[in-house]
């Protein structure tokens, strides 16, 4: 499936929701979420190698455009993420919440390393919109630093991406075999990344032979890393971009880059947008079917005596109390499953950060103090504290960044588990009500895609409080040398401190969204229940009602019915065509 054909099939989907929402008979149908669900949907393509393999090239090359700064050192130092907009725009994020926006001229002074050493500016991340048809279908490219560089906290920001990552874009080089920090990081994309494109960069350097024996070389070093088998993309990022900056095909051709977008487009469809349109087109399915039940329901109550209609509205109430009984035991068990994944999950993994983290960065303290006795003791004092508040900031950022793809993980299985349960306490509340009413039910199972949203924050002390000032003050009035010894000593104190601190700060936030996020799903799950056992007994009550009116009346409302029955079979059809497009 190419990216042309999916955005035919997407749009058709999208006139299905709009047809079904204009009938009357499906209170409660969720347009808008469904809509939402095929227009946010979100494939993020991370691109991952070490520090100068030509990732940002490539960036650029896929879009057509020179967006991203390239240069001949080590450059990049902060993700930068490019998603669709209708014009350039280019928005910085700071770790504090604050966002500028910036012109493309000054991106530079933001993302790379010789406009912002180290991050001084505190930059969380960039995000580029772009109109580039690449990205219009919900792929996200995310350009990463490189990792191995002499840049430590480069490295740390690229692993901050891995559980974001749907697949990996993973360059390597023909002009360097493969590194022992490639290897490493390898190892660990490969947790995170459900499929990894290795791409053997500068194959415009070499002759084919020696293209070829690098590529097997390179090969046969990821199969020992993968345990599988590895196919390598030749490419050369330099030609693909200037092909496609000066219009020139022969360029394009030499590059590899067109054999490997055919490929990869494939791929983003298939694996992506295969299972988003499945996915939205069953549920859509499974409206129509409990609709046109509810329809025959009211159909029927409109055919059959009274006496025997109120006869069977009781079976069916004592059925609703047993459901009723099923959700009071859901509600326990997903508390139970939650408090689980906090204590066992979240808390044990925390502990382990801190004392990790803890033995790190004192061993780093103590060589940042070796490094800086020259000081005077107020400015050893203040540079130890900068350092701890910015170290414990960065373990804090980049422990959470891998935590919250385990825990979100985790608790969507859990989320997966409960939907099943709940679709099937409906799925046999229509079942019950098709036996008693002798009505026919096609049941359609439908994939959910339930997602936790990220919203966390960090908060680092700036200003000491009293009773430090005058510990400081104390200090700083020593001889020198006993001075700076007890200064280390408080700022070891003040490293667990702070570490402590912040894994409380991070631990409160992750578990208030796991709690936050449990009562969202519960409301949601149970509106499920509550709204088919209101659309069953609203049906039965319908036809009821328009007995009492009459038999015009009852004639009447057969005729709308049966319009009503053939937009939802018309619909439902168009469904079934597309979901075998799809499916070709």
């Amino acid at each position: 499936m190419v990216l042309d054909k999916y955005s035919i099939l997407k749009d058709e989907l999208l006139k299905c929701i709009d047809l079904i929402a204009s009938i009357e008979g499906i209170p409660g149908y969720p347009s808008e979420e469904l809509r939402e669900k095929i227009q946010n949907n979100v494939f993020n393509l991370v691109v991952l190698g070490q520090f100068k393999r030509g990732k940002t090239t490539l960036i650029n090359a896929l879009l057509g455009s020179e967006i991203l700064p390239t240069a001949v050192i080590p450059l990049t130092s902060i993700a930068t993420i490019l998603k669709y907009g209708e014009e350039l725009k280019i928005n910085v994020f700071f770790n504090d919440g604050r966002v500028t926006e910036i012109i493309p001229e000054d991106l530079r002074e933001y993302v790379t390393e010789k406009g912002n050493p180290k991050n001084e500016k505190d930059v969380f991340e960039v995000v580029i919109t772009y109109p580039s048809p690449y990205l219009k279908d919900g792929v996200r490219l995310i350009d990463t630093p490189g990792v191995g560089s002499v840049f430590e906290h480069n490295t740390d920001v690229a692993y901050q991406y891995l559980p974001k990552s749907d697949a990996a874009l993973f360059l390597l080089s023909v002009d360097q075999p493969v590194s022992k920090a490639e290897m490493d990081f390898l190892k660990d994309v490969r947790e995170y990344s459900n499929k990894i494109f290795f791409l053997h960069n500068k194959a415009d350097y070499v002759d084919k032979e020696d293209l070829k024996e690098s590529i097997l070389f390179s090969k046969k070093v990821l199969e020992e890393i993968m345990n599988s088998e590895v196919k390598i993309f030749p490419l050369s990022a330099k030609l693909a971009l200037d092909g496609k900056l000066d219009g020139k095909p022969e360029l394009l051709k030499k590059s590899f880059l067109l054999e490997f977008e055919s490929i990869l487009n494939t791929f983003l469809m298939e694996e992506k947008g295969k299972v988003l349109l499945l996915s939205v087109s069953n549920t859509l399915l499974r409206y129509l079917s409990h609709a046109l039940f509810e329809l025959g329901l009211e159909m029927k109550s409109l055919t059959i005596p009274v006496e025997e209609l109120k006869t069977k509205i009781e079976i069916f109430e004592k059925k609703k109390k047993e459901v009723m009984r099923e959700k009071q035991d859901f509600d326990i068990l997903l508390d139970g499953e939650v408090d689980r994944l906090v204590k066992k999950g979240l808390d044990e993994d925390l502990e382990d950060f801190k004392k990790e983290t803890a033995e790190v960065l004192s061993t780093g303290l103590e060589k940042f103090y070796k490094e800086n006795k020259s000081m005077s003791s107020k400015e050893l004092n203040v540079a130890l504290e900068r350092y701890v508040m910015d170290e414990v900031k960065n373990a804090c950022n980049n422990w959470w960044a891998k935590e919250d793809g385990k825990l979100a993980s985790a608790f969507e299985a859990i989320c997966s588990r409960f939907i099943t349960k709940i679709n099937e306490t409906v799925d046999s509340l229509f079942k019950f009500s098709s036996e008693l009413f002798a009505i026919p039910f096609e049941e359609f199972k439908a994939e959910e895609l339930w997602t936790v949203k990220q919203t966390f924050y960090y908060k680092f002390k700036e200003e000491p409080v009293m009773l430090e000032v005058l510990s400081k003050f104390l200090t700083l009035s020593l001889p020198k040398f006993v001075g700076d010894k007890i200064i280390l000593k408080k700022m070891k104190e003040y490293l667990h401190e702070m570490i402590d601190t912040q894994s409380g700060r991070v631990r409160f936030d992750f578990a208030e969204r796991l709690d936050k996020s449990k009562l969202d799903f519960r409301w949601e799950m149970y509106e499920r229940i509550e709204a088919t056992i209101k659309g069953i007994s609203s049906a039965i009550d319908k036809g009821l009602n328009q007995k009492s009116e009459g038999k015009k009346a009852v004639e009447e409302r057969k005729k709308v019915l049966l319009e009503n029955e053939k937009r939802m079979n018309e619909v439902k059809e168009r469904l079934i065509q597309l979901q075998q497009r799809v499916s070709l």
